[in-house]
C-alpha cells in the first residue's frame, strides 16, 4: 500500500495501529504538541498520500483500504471526519465541509500548498489547515464514522481558548469565516464547545 498514516500522541498506550494492515508505513509521533507531531508525521511519510488518525480509533480493514482508495482516485480532495467538530452547522459553501482532525487524508502537495498545520494553535489546526485547503483550490469532503473512538473524554476548551482560535481563524481565513462569525460566536459564547 502506497500510504503513510501518521498517529500523533501523547499516551503511552496508542491503539490505532492494531487495525492497520500489517504492510502500512506508519509512524507514531511523540513530537510535543499535535500540530507540531501532525507536521513532522507528514514530512518524514514515506509517501505522498497520507493518512492522519487520532490515536484510540478502531475500524475494519476494508474500511481503511476504501478511504486510502478514494483518496487514490481523488488527489484534490482533502477527506475528512464528518461533523461539525468544533465548527457548527452553518451555510459553507460548496466544495467544503467542516470535519474533525480524527481522520483526514490528504496527498502531501495539499500540506507543502497550505503550509502544514499552524503550530502555535492549541486547537483547531486541523480546521485551519481544511480552511487553507479549500483556500488553495482543494476540495474538503467529510467521511462518514464507520470506526469506533475508544476515548470518551470529550475535550473541553475554555472561553479564552475558543474566543482565541475564533479570532485566529477570522483573521486567516477572513473570507470563509467573517461573515459566518455571529453563529459561531453564539454557538461558543453559549458554552457548545
Amino acid at each position: 500500500m502506497t500510504v503513510s498514516v501518521v498517529v500523533p500522541s501523547a499516551r503511552e498506550q496508542v491503539l490505532t495501529p492494531d487495525s492497520l494492515p500489517s504492510a502500512v508505513d506508519r509512524q507514531i509521533r511523540r513530537d510535543e504538541g499535535l500540530n507540531r507531531a501532525r507536521n513532522a508525521g507528514v514530512a518524514d511519510a514515506a509517501h505522498d498520500s497520507i493518512v492522519i488518525l487520532d490515536d484510540d480509533l478502531e475500524f475494519s480493514e476494508e474500511w481503511f483500504r476504501g478511504l486510502c482508495d478514494r483518496l487514490e482516485r481523488h488527489p484534490d480532495t482533502v477527506f475528512t471526519a464528518r461533523g461539525t467538530g468544533v465548527l457548527p452547522r452553518l451555510s459553507w459553501p460548496s466544495g467544503f465541509e467542516p470535519g474533525m482532525g480524527r481522520v483526514m487524508a490528504f496527498h502531501r502537495d495539499v500540506w507543502r500548498d497550505v503550509g502544514g498545520f499552524p503550530e502555535p494553535c492549541s486547537h483547531g489546526g486541523d480546521t485551519d489547515f481544511l480552511m487553507s485547503a479549500y483556500e488553495n483550490g482543494y476540495t474538503v469532503t467529510g467521511i462518514d464514522h464507520e470506526w469506533q473512538h475508544l476515548d470518551d473524554e470529550e475535550d473541553v476548551y475554555s472561553l479564552s481558548d475558543n474566543l482565541g482560535w475564533l479570532w485566529f481563524l477570522t483573521r486567516r481565513h477572513t473570507r470563509l469565516v467573517a461573515p459566518r462569525l455571529p453563529s459561531l460566536l453564539v454557538t461558543k459564547l453559549g458554552g457548545r464547545s
